[in-house]
């Protein structure tokens, strides 16, 4: 296996996780014969097969599933290197794979990459944006920042800030249908859900005195939370979103509040987790010391 490089190991991570060759070709921008040739190059050069190809994709083999043991170790080993050498030589730089939810990730984090970059120009940034929760050890990921989700054991943990949920619309859209007064009446309009996201859904009010949960399937729904407000702001019923993020936009008279004296917004902790052996590199110090400060709205 000497003609094997550190890319042929990233790249057979990648094939593990996304079982398909096609996927992994979009993701890099390639076409999909060169990733078939590189993974023959890995299958001859290992002298096993690897992977079983079918319609459906690909899915390891007994000898692929060990190979993939020992190319995630080796891959993290050359990153706790790189993270040591840089340590040593107190230097922000290198890449940072950030994982974050679509909604977080267009109206926090977005909007202040720039100025982490003009701060570390030699600190480069992949944004992996998804709903979906990562697997930090096979997708690679160096931060997963997620909101309502507790970090697993092997993560430590920063956490960034807090928020609740209550109900909004678009002022068009309450001037053309009228605003509910009591949650009973919420049946009679449009409502926007996240069928991938059910939490999301149970959507709590106090009623007369007691706090009530009710369950909603909305007549319009979308599977990432950033398409939910996006709907809302343009006009396609009421939505359940990120209070801080809702409070800004009534501020901006994009949105306006709905049933806010009868909605109970819960509470819930937004985080940084990062694998325990990597929070020192300095550049994940100082990705998180940004983060940290994107998020103070939050607080």
């Amino acid at each position: 296996m000497d003609d094997l490089s550190l890319d042929h190991f990233a790249l057979f991570v990648q094939l593990a996780a996304a079982a398909s060759l096609s996927t992994v070709a979009r993701d890099r921008n390639v076409p999909v014969s060169r990733i078939s040739r590189a993974l023959g190059h890995i299958e001859a050069q290992s002298g096993m097969r690897l992977f079983r190809r079918n319609t459906q994709g690909l899915s390891l083999t007994g000898e692929g599933e060990v190979f993939l043991e020992h190319a995630q170790r080796f891959l993290a080993e050359r990153s706790a290197l790189e993270d040591g050498l840089s340590s040593r030589g107190h230097a922000v730089g290198g890449r940072v794979r950030i994982s974050i939810a679509h909604l977080l990730a267009e109206y926090v984090v977005i909007p202040r990459l720039a100025a982490l970059r003009a701060q570390y120009p030699g600190l480069d940034v992949d944004l992996h944006i998804s709903d979906g929760l990562a697997d930090m050890a096979v997708d690679g990921i160096d931060i997963l920042v997620r909101a309502g989700v507790e970090p697993g054991d092997s993560m430590m943990a920063r956490r960034l800030g807090r928020h609740g949920r209550a109900l909004y619309a678009a002022p068009a859209y309450l001037a053309a249908h009228g605003e509910p007064g009591h949650p009973d009446e919420l049946d009679a309009h449009s409502l926007i859900t996240n069928p991938t996201a059910p939490l999301h859904n149970r959507w709590t009010f106090l009623v007369d005195g007691r706090p009530v949960t009710r369950v909603k399937r909305g007549g319009v729904q979308a599977d990432n939370s950033a398409a939910v407000v996006s709907l809302a702001l343009a006009g396609a019923g009421i939505a359940r979103i990120n209070d801080v993020l809702g409070r800004e936009l009534v501020r901006q008279g994009r949105l306006a509040p709905v049933l806010a004296g009868a909605c109970l917004p819960g509470d819930h902790l937004i985080h940084a987790a990062v694998l325990g052996e990597r929070r020192r590199a300095p550049k994940m110090r100082a990705c998180l010391d940004w983060l940290k400060d994107s998020f103070a709205g939050f607080a």
